[in-house]
């Protein structure tokens, strides 16, 4: 069946960026050549790379690296930061307040990243099986 002339345009097709990790342009068939053991290579960097940004809970980095850890210990400026002053005071309860919001965010970033990896890992591996599965 033929779908109507008034459901529009087909989608552009899908343009590959040069040189982009684990992609080697277009193979025998009508997709992009995706090199999986490099693919794989850089999701085990990044989640490297997540650890390091993630820290351990309660633990400073040297130097304060901007883990979550390191932010949510000097972000915060209380009274005994400030003293007895209003406004300074009140300038702290912004600060520490505008820290909650933003280190939230940050962590949700770094979930958000995590989720990519693993759905990345999990269509690797679906990709694999099914062509072991079908070369059988």
């Amino acid at each position: 069946m033929r779908p109507p002339d008034d459901w529009g345009q087909a989608p552009p097709s899908l343009e590959l960026t040069p040189n982009w990790p684990g992609l080697d342009g277009y193979g025998d068939h009508d997709g992009p050549h995706i090199d999986h053991t490099r693919v794989k290579q850089i999701l085990k960097v990044l989640r490297e790379d997540l650890g390091a940004l993630k820290g351990k809970a309660g633990e400073l980095s040297a130097g304060g690296s901007g883990t979550p850890s390191d932010l949510k210990t000097a972000g915060y400026i209380g009274p005994e930061q400030t003293g007895k002053w209003d406004v300074a005071n009140y300038f702290g309860q912004n600060a520490t307040q505008a820290h909650e919001v933003l280190n939230g965010k940050y962590l949700m970033l770094i979930d958000h990243v995590e989720k990519l990896v693993e759905g990345i890992e999990k269509a690797v591996q679906n990709y694999e099986k099914g062509h072991r599965d079908s070369s059988a």
